[in-house]
C-alpha cells in the first residue's frame, strides 16, 4: 500500500461530465503501467439495486469488449467497488455514481468508481482486513481475493477507487502452431 500523500494521480483522455465539466479517467501511479486501449463508461443510482446493475452492465460491457480477463471476477469487483461507494459516500439514492473501465494495451483491466467523499478512512485495514472463522466476506476482500490490485486518490469532486485486474494466464503449447517447415 501507499501513503495518502503517494497516491497522486494523473489524468488519461477528458469526457464531458453532465454537468459540462471535464471528467477524466484517473490512473493511481503504480497501479498503471501503460496507456489505455479501450474506455467505457456508465453511471449507476446510489440505490439499493447499484451494485447489482454494476455488476451486470460490467459483465455485459466486458463481453461485448471481448476483454481477455475473467469476466465473472471483474463483474463482482466491479459490483464491490460500486456496493462500497453506494453504502460509504454518504450520497442520496437518486444520485449518480460514475464507473469506468479501461483496457490498458498490456490486457489489464482498470476499473474505477467515483464518488463525491474526499477521504476513505481506513483503506489500508479495509484492503488487508481478513474475515474470522465463520465470519461472512465483504467489500475490498472479495475485490482482492478476485486478484484485483486495489488503490483510491482524492480528487477535487472527491475520490477514485481503482481494481487493477491482470488478464488471464495463456496456456504454453507443446509446439509451436506454425511448423518450421516451407
Amino acid at each position: 500500500m501507499t501513503s495518502p500523500a503517494e497516491r497522486l494521480f494523473r489524468l488519461f483522455p477528458q469526457t464531458p461530465a453532465l454537468d459540462g465539466r471535464q471528467e477524466g479517467v484517473a490512473a493511481v501511479p503504480g497501479l498503471v503501467r501503460d496507456e489505455p486501449a479501450l474506455m467505457g463508461d456508465w453511471q449507476f443510482r446510489a440505490n439499493r439495486h447499484a451494485a447489482e446493475n454494476a455488476r451486470s452492465y460490467t459483465r455485459m460491457h466486458l463481453t461485448l469488449a471481448n476483454v481477455c480477463v475473467d469476466i465473472e471476477d471483474a463483474a463482482r469487483i466491479g459490483g464491490v467497488l460500486m456496493a462500497n461507494a453506494a453504502s460509504h459516500s454518504g450520497v442520496p439514492a437518486y444520485a449518480q455514481i460514475p464507473m469506468q473501465w479501461v483496457l490498458l494495451q498490456t490486457g489489464e483491466l482498470l476499473i474505477q468508481v467515483q464518488d463525491s467523499r474526499c477521504d476513505f478512512p481506513g483503506f489500508d485495514e479495509a484492503v488487508t482486513w481478513e474475515p474470522a472463522e465463520g465470519e461472512k466476506p465483504r467489500g475490498l476482500w472479495i475485490a482482492r481475493q478476485l486478484g484485483a490490485e486495489l488503490a483510491f486518490a482524492p480528487t477535487e469532486a472527491g475520490k477514485i477507487v481503482q481494481a487493477l485486474i491482470k488478464p488471464l494466464e495463456v496456456p504454453a503449447w507443446d509446439s509451436p502452431a506454425v511448423g518450421d517447415t516451407p
